[in-house]
């Protein structure tokens, strides 16, 4: 069974919530949380919940290594035309863009871990415990 989890982006406004389906756990995703938190430190990307989401998303694309730059070829038909179609990426069968979608602000019923970036200081935590049914989180100190 998939270890799943949900990870917040939290900036001076507001949040971005995403879910991951796999590898949820804190060595699935830790990697992926201090890249984007170092690009950030470093001045690579900017620190707000909005812009951060996308860098989230093109990471965890990367992490599944299924991307290929698309070949212009005059003679395909649209839908043949790289991996921004759905529906003919055998590595995620077409349904996943990543190993992190954007999700609806509250927590789904199935996972197991729960990080929160904090974007001003470019780090995380893992929530110390949630509550599903209040949509409701308690960071550990």
């Amino acid at each position: 069974m998939s270890t799943r989890c949900q990870v917040i982006l939290k900036d001076s406004y507001g949040e971005v919530w995403f879910y991951r389906h796999s590898d949820g756990y804190p060595e699935g995703v830790t990697p992926t949380l201090a890249r984007l938190c170092q690009w950030i430190k470093d001045g690579r990307i900017r620190n707000n919940a909005e812009q951060a989401a996308g860098w989230l998303v093109i990471i965890g694309r990367e992490e599944y290594k299924a991307w290929k730059p698309p070949v212009f070829d005059p003679a395909r038909k649209p839908s043949q035309d790289g991996p921004f179609e759905p529906g003919h990426d055998n590595a995620m069968s077409g349904w996943q863009v990543g190993a992190y979608e954007p999700c609806a602000p509250q927590m789904h019923g199935d996972i197991e871990h729960l990080y929160v970036v904090d974007l001003a200081s470019a780090t995380w935590k893992e929530a110390k415990s949630f509550d599903m049914d209040e949509n409701t989180y308690e960071m550990a100190n």
